[in-house]
């Protein structure tokens, strides 16, 4: 798959520019709370190696627009929370391949990918709808007491889409 975008891992000197983009009101709308001081927690560990999660930003022309984290939590699975945090890259229907492109280049190797928004973010579940994730319950997350909803994909599932 030909790229347009690439992701790498946030530096240490990158961390000021991830507090900047997660204290906008786009972003702050759906991490908060306890979920923010989580994701901030490990951000800091990543720097130390001793994190959950690997932290990415995502890059068009070498511009930084996007943050994303992953966590594998069984050998074969890995959770993805992703926000464009560039407001010059909102609302261009650039999540759909960015999306794609990630998962493909970093992760074709695992079976299944969990994402978890909130219910009422339309926006995002519909776009994560297009790549293929499935809806697979709703529950109420301990970091954040509303709605949120379990979405799965199988990554051979996109292999196969991609192809066709």
């Amino acid at each position: 798959m030909p790229s347009r975008f690439n992701f790498r891992i946030v530096k240490k000197e990158q961390e000021s520019l991830i507090h900047q983009w997660i204290d906008q009101d786009h972003i702050k709308k759906w991490l908060h709370g306890k979920g923010l001081l989580n994701l901030l927690h490990d951000l800091k560990a990543s720097f130390e190696d001793v994190s959950w999660g690997k932290h990415w930003i995502a890059y068009e022309n070498e511009i930084p627009f996007a943050y994303l984290v992953t966590s594998e939590i069984e050998e074969e699975t890995i959770t993805l929370d992703l926000f464009i945090c560039d407001i010059n890259y909102l609302g261009k229907g650039l999540s759909l391949q960015l999306i794609q492109e990630f998962l493909i280049n970093h992760f074709a190797d695992k079976k299944i990918v969990i994402i978890d928004p909130e219910a009422t973010n339309t926006r995002a579940i519909h776009v994560y709808k297009k790549v293929g994730f499935q809806i697979v319950e709703e529950f109420i997350a301990n970091w954040h007491p509303v709605p949120h909803l379990k979405m799965s994909l199988n990554m051979k599932d996109l292999k196969l889409k991609l192809k066709n």
